[in-house]
């Protein structure tokens, strides 16, 4: 690929990866060491057994510091791009670089019986998508009908109904797993709420194990 990619921390990039097969995977730039005659682009990425990897690339030495070309590199295009959105592959990637933790949307697993709740029941957590609960404290809703649509200034908002449910979770309670999951979810119909104009339809997004009561 011959795109001109970032290096700054974060950027989201496409690698070459030999994976059981040379194949196109989502990465992030987490770093680019600078050296006399080459420089290290290190970008992380997962691969297709799931499992995160660094990579590093060799950069020649006297490219700018703020921007690299490389054969194995790019800017993924936008079907890449919405491929790996649609499976939450570049949240998992975010999360496991530390560059974002729980958000609206969200899906939440218990690791233990929990008011009702059984081990392994996934919940969802209240908020707005891509936007972490307001004050790092959000509501965690297991047995959910999940409705996600438009809000206000053009935030998705997500609303949970169902039981149990908790009030206000710090998320530095959420544990990473690595792992997406398919959620169902619903919205209005194009023309507004009203009668039988409800439609169902999937999304996928990180999951985060929860131990109530492990922080106490």
């Amino acid at each position: 690929m011959s795109d001109t990619v970032p290096t700054t921390r974060g950027t989201r990039v496409s690698a070459l990866v030999n994976d059981g097969g040379t194949v196109l995977v989502p990465g992030i730039v987490l770093s680019l060491e600078r050296g006399q005659r080459h420089s290290q682009l290190h970008v992380l990425v997962r691969k297709g057994s799931g499992a995160f990897h660094t990579e590093e690339y060799l950069v020649p030495g006297a490219t700018p510091s703020a921007r690299i070309r490389h054969d194995y590199v790019g800017v993924p295009g936008a079907r890449l791009r919405q491929v790996w959105t649609d499976l939450a592959l570049w949240d998992l990637l975010e999360i496991e670089a530390r560059l974002r933790g729980p958000q609206g949307g969200d899906a939440v697993r218990l690791t233990t019986p929990w008011h009702g709740a059984d081990t392994g029941d996934i919940g969802v957590l209240d908020g707005f998508v891509g936007q972490p609960p307001q004050g790092q404290q959000g509501s965690i809703t297991f047995n959910p009908r999940t409705f996600r649509g438009p809000g206000h200034q053009g935030r998705i908002v997500v609303q949970a109904s169902g039981g149990p449910a908790s009030i206000s979770t710090p998320v530095r309670d959420l544990t990473k797993t690595g792992q997406p999951v398919t959620l169902p979810v619903w919205r209005w119909q194009p023309g507004g709420p009203g009668p039988g104009r409800d439609e169902e339809y999937t999304v996928t997004v990180p999951l985060w194990d929860w131990t109530p009561g492990a922080s106490s």
